[in-house]
């Protein structure tokens, strides 16, 4: 494609693969209590109660989890990558967080808080949604372009179709300048315009295609995870509440009684 660099076409052909990558969707319902893959709790904590994945998402190129925390009362998604042709997940670090070590990230642009394994290109992420929303591209996307925190797009790749439209905004443009320019030449120069024509709808065309694809998958998978947690919340944290409060009954159950002082005669 003339007039693109070699790196940005690198780039759409590795945005194509990372979209067309099939992915495998696992439902878990929170009674199973099961944990979530990769991500290791402090289990010494005072009161532990563990987090429950209730998602999976899996391509070959990385993993989308989401759990919920019933100590904070919000859920939350652990995105890690995998060694493909496009990454070298060899850090440890790139495929696991353990919940004493993480590194916390500033909020920017919402109240959701990220955290990673460490402040390395790659790293797992850990990202709390403490917004009362369900989970969109506006949840996550104030954090694609932070250091360390890679793994989001890498693993979501449709978050982001800003830099398409925009490519694509422009070859409309030089589209229109050329249709004008063609009514006013002739002979070898029109063939010309007309071929750089082509070459730009073919162009549009993929742009096209990938916007579209970023649409969809965009909405089929927080439909499909936003569903996840609807469809099982209200038990979900009628549970903890239970488990909470019958906590703190034991606790003060167990709690020795102040033994009264004597009365002054």
């Amino acid at each position: 494609m003339r007039g693109i660099s070699e790196l940005r076409q690198k780039q759409r052909r590795e945005a194509a693969a990372r979209l067309t990558s099939p992915a495998h969707i696992l439902q878990n319902r929170f009674e199973e209590h099961q944990r979530i893959e990769g991500y290791f709790e402090d289990r010494t904590v005072p009161d532990f109660l563990g987090c429950d994945r209730l998602w999976k998402w899996d391509t070959l190129y990385g993993t989308v989890q989401m759990g919920y925390d019933p100590k904070r009362g919000q859920s939350f998604l652990f995105a890690n990558i995998k060694t493909s042709i496009f990454d070298t997940a060899a850090s440890q670090e790139q495929r696991k967080m353990n919940d004493r070590q993480r590194m916390g990230q500033l909020k920017t642009g919402n109240q959701n808080r990220a955290f990673s394994a460490r402040r390395r290109a790659n790293s797992s992420v850990l990202l709390y949604k403490a917004e009362n929303k369900p989970w969109s591209e506006q949840s996550i996307r104030p954090y694609l372009q932070r250091q360390s925190l890679e793994a989001l797009q890498k693993t979501m790749p449709f978050l982001n179709a800003a830099q398409e439209r925009t490519e694509r905004r422009g070859l409309l443009a030089r589209d229109r300048a050329l249709s004008a320019a063609e009514r006013d030449v002739r002979g070898p120069e029109r063939a010309g315009v007309r071929a750089e024509r082509r070459e730009l709808s073919r162009e549009l065309d993929f742009l096209g295609s990938i916007v579209r694809r970023k649409q969809a998958q965009s909405r089929g998978f927080f439909r499909k995870l936003n569903i996840a947690f609807d469809l099982q919340k209200q038990k979900m944290f009628e549970y903890y509440r239970g488990r909470i409060a019958a906590r703190r009954l034991e606790a003060e159950n167990l709690t020795p009684e102040t033994p009264e002082k004597d009365e002054k005669k």
